[in-house]
């Protein structure tokens, strides 16, 4: 079946103004531009396919209850990421998240041994970052898995764009330390 795409050409602003007054066609479509983006965000701050799933639907879930408060001065993929960061850091803090299962599939025609080393330097690079503090991790994998600018990192962590400047440099100095030496 295919589902009709109405509002398709609106503004996200439009969008959660039709969702705070009860149109689920209106929170399907903003679901469907933005959940992607949410669940890998918040796949790369967990680590866990399974908790990501469950930081994007706690997301917007949140998102559907406060769309009549929800102000359009920033933009509403800044606002999801600032809801999806503050509930991964709270998943955090529950637990500390477990090193990957399965290490990453990497397409290439490179030699098996190649292919071992890659998985391997993924890995500690994945495990590096999991290391990191959840402030630290965030504003990397946001400047560097979402690529976004330093300003709208600012806005969804809460921050001036100084202190979001100090927690890469931080995260970069602790990442290059623990991985090369």
């Amino acid at each position: 079946m295919i589902l009709q795409r109405t509002h398709s050409r609106q503004s996200d602003a439009h969008l959660v103004r039709l969702v705070s007054e009860g149109n689920e066609r209106a929170f399907r479509e903003l679901l469907h531009r933005h959940q992607d983006a949410v669940y890998g965000f918040a796949r790369r701050m967990l680590g866990d396919s399974q908790e990501a799933e469950d930081v994007t639907q706690d997301t917007f879930l949140r998102l559907y209850r406060a769309s009549s408060r929800y102000r359009p001065e920033a933009s509403l993929r800044t606002f999801l990421f600032r809801i999806a960061k503050n509930i991964c850091i709270d998943y955090h803090r529950k637990k500390r998240p477990e090193l990957m299962a399965q290490l990453p599939e990497i397409a290439t025609e490179e030699t098996p041994l190649d292919l071992l080393e890659s998985a391997i330097e993924a890995g500690r690079l994945e495990k590096a970052i999991e290391a990191l503090p959840a402030n630290q991790r965030a504003a990397l994998l946001l400047r560097h898995g979402e690529q976004m600018r330093y300003n709208q990192i600012a806005e969804v962590m809460e921050l001036s764009v100084s202190a979001v400047e100090s927690l890469l440099v931080r995260a970069r100095r602790t990442l290059r330390r623990d991985l090369y030496t």
